[in-house]
């Protein structure tokens, strides 16, 4: 039967299917993304209650109830089921997210200046080879310097969560010069705050393994990107793809 039908009228048949079916699909696809910023949208400032899981086919573990900022119901081996702990892992990556702010920060402004003409410094990697920059100092001398310092800054900072918990990392204690705890949103900041630091300590590793292949800054990594974004990426790379 179908050859007795015209072969022009048999393409445009399929033609409307398939347009059909396409149309369908991104009128799926557009509502489902609708729904999900809507979602995320309303997340930002209840600190994760609402997120039922942070994947599909992955349940929200009963440990994590959402009242932690950042909580998305991630934590696929069980390592927050202690109490105690959890509280004691959330303290340790606002505090590493917080360096890791600092640290893409040192690495990427001073890399802007130099090329702006600014100021004339080696990139983050080579800045310890400066001699000229260190000759007030010498290496042991920072080292003993650094030692005392952190050792007298992680000290208090233990003993504070020792007494305050989670609390004990929020403005509104001694330290409060810009008077953030009177804040209104400061629930929403610190949501803001541990995401940031999440994508800064992957940035972190960003930085690591670029100058690693590459022995250029970040900033020149992204300028060549941009530059030839086919040519110049990991896939491109033979120290991160082996095989190619």
């Amino acid at each position: 039967a179908l050859c007795k039908v015209p072969r022009r009228r048999v393409v445009v048949q399929i033609t409307f299917i398939l347009s059909t079916m396409m149309s369908n699909a991104m009128k799926t696809t557009t509502r489902s993304v609708r729904r999900s910023v809507c979602v995320r949208a309303e997340m930002a400032g209840t600190r994760g209650a609402k997120f039922t899981s942070w994947a599909p086919g992955f349940p929200r573990p009963a440990h994590l109830d959402g009242s932690l900022p950042g909580d998305f119901g991630f934590d696929p081996l069980g390592l927050g089921k202690d109490p105690k702990a959890l509280e004691y892992y959330a303290s340790s990556e606002l505090q590493h997210g917080r360096w890791a702010m600092l640290a893409v920060t040192g690495m990427a402004v001073p890399e802007m200046l130099t090329g702006m003409g600014a100021i004339d410094r080696p990139i983050w990697a080579e800045a310890a080879q400066d001699t000229d920059f260190w000759s007030w100092t010498t290496t042991g001398t920072l080292f003993v310097i650094q030692i005392l310092a952190m050792h007298w800054a992680e000290g208090n900072r233990k003993a504070d969560f020792e007494t305050q918990g989670l609390s004990a990392n929020y403005p509104g204690g001694r330290f409060d010069p810009l008077g953030y705890a009177k804040r209104s949103d400061l629930e929403t900041l610190k949501v803001k705050e541990v995401m940031n630091g999440r994508l800064a300590m992957l940035g972190c590793l960003g930085c690591y393994c670029q100058y690693g292949s590459t022995k250029v800054g970040p900033v020149a990594n992204l300028a060549a990107h941009v530059a030839d974004p086919w040519h110049n990426l990991v896939t491109t790379n033979k120290f991160a793809v082996p095989f190619i």
